[in-house]
């Protein structure tokens, strides 16, 4: 009874967390892997639940994996990636995230045979203890892993999305290395070897689903404030141009301090490899007001915001494809530097060099010289 009622609470928490996340909508990759997370927590307790109120079998419920608990540790390394900017491929996602699309057809076929009577529960039990050794390992080496970029990046501690990285990864090797320990104790104790710690996991995913909703709320205040600034910072950039800018106070010096401050970013950060990066979330990166950037944008670079990225993704693109090392497809290359589709990184691309990526990169192979437009 108290894990139905520990359950339905968790589970009912997330649920809500999850129509508030989505509410406001994840504004980019590191908080649509926070939204993933929320929903793979709201199947996986859901499952677990219904183990027990719709199958009623607290034998499946307390030995038969679902498998969603291993694909925790992979999210996180995940989420740090995209936090840090750094380049993440398809392949690479779901190389990571392979054991959420494998362990839970395990987890059907074995409560399915189990039910027919054509698993035994031996075969059960050894599979689970198996499973949640590796599970262990996972979500002690991916956060580990995470902390480890995290020190390397030298990130800004004060940003929102490092403290709530740095206080996940906190609380889930606390909770697997509390868990081990109690294991340890129970088995001197006792004699008997068991991992079914599962009130640990539970608590550990309350506080996880608390601080994400904390973070996107806090989030979502700040943008609100940014927001409601004084009426002389929102005048419409296409109607009163000269105005705003005038009001923002830059001079060229000012000018020349932002340029070579936004573009040393730019190359340290590769920030420009986001799909879905925005002039706000460059703003906030690069520490400029936004309408500061704007200012310099078509002031003294004579650009917009996608032009001036996607020039920094085709520079990116040319650079790979100018690597003979690299065999890599052009689907693969227009997803890998930042774009949404094939046709807008052949048309970026074109704008750019005068032509294709194909024939660029026959020229390339040909040694024939190319005259960038």
């Amino acid at each position: 009874m108290m894990s139905i009622i520990l359950l339905s609470c968790v589970n009912l928490q997330t649920c809500v967390a999850i129509y508030l996340f989505n509410l406001f909508r994840p504004k980019d990759n590191f908080e649509k892997a926070l939204n993933a997370f929320l929903i793979i927590l709201f199947v996986h307790l859901g499952i677990k639940l219904s183990l027990l109120v719709v199958w009623k079998s607290a034998f499946l419920y307390n030995n038969n994996a679902t498998g969603f608990s291993s694909s925790y540790g992979p999210l996180l390394y995940l989420t740090t990636l995209f936090y840090l900017k750094k380049p993440v491929s398809n392949r690479k996602i779901l190389w990571h995230m392979s054991p959420l699309f494998i362990s839970p057809l395990i987890f059907l076929a074995n409560s399915t045979g189990y039910e027919e009577g054509v698993i035994s529960r031996q075969f059960i039990s050894t599979y689970s203890m198996i499973f949640q050794i590796g599970v262990s390992a996972s979500l002690i080496i991916y956060p580990l892993l995470a902390w480890r970029l995290l020190q390397r990046a030298k990130a800004d501690a004060a940003n929102p999305k490092h403290k709530l990285l740095a206080a996940i990864i906190r609380t889930i090797l606390t909770g697997i290395l509390l868990g081990l320990a109690c294991m340890t104790i129970y088995t001197i104790q006792t004699g008997h070897w068991d991992l079914n710690l599962w009130i640990l996991p539970y608590i550990c995913f309350t506080l996880l689903v608390v601080m994400i909703l904390r973070y996107k709320m806090e989030a979502t205040t700040t943008t609100t404030i940014t927001i409601a600034a004084p009426p002389e910072t929102i005048t419409s950039a296409e109607s009163q141009p000269v105005r705003q800018y005038k009001k923002s106070g830059l001079d060229d010096e000012m000018l020349d301090t932002y340029e070579h401050s936004i573009r040393g970013f730019m190359q340290q950060s590769r920030i420009y490899l986001e799909p879905e990066l925005s002039l706000e979330e460059l703003s906030e990166q690069a520490r400029i007001p936004k309408h500061h950037v704007t200012q310099l944008l078509n002031e003294r670079l004579h650009k917009n915001f996608y032009s001036f990225i996607n020039e920094y993704r085709i520079e990116e693109a040319m650079n790979k494809l100018k690597d003979p090392a690299l065999d890599i497809n052009l689907l693969s290359l227009a997803y890998d530097c930042g774009f949404n589709s094939k046709s807008s990184f052949n048309n970026y691309f074109k704008k750019i060099t005068g032509v294709t990526p194909s024939i660029y990169r026959k020229q390339i192979q040909q040694n024939i010289p190319l005259t960038i437009q």
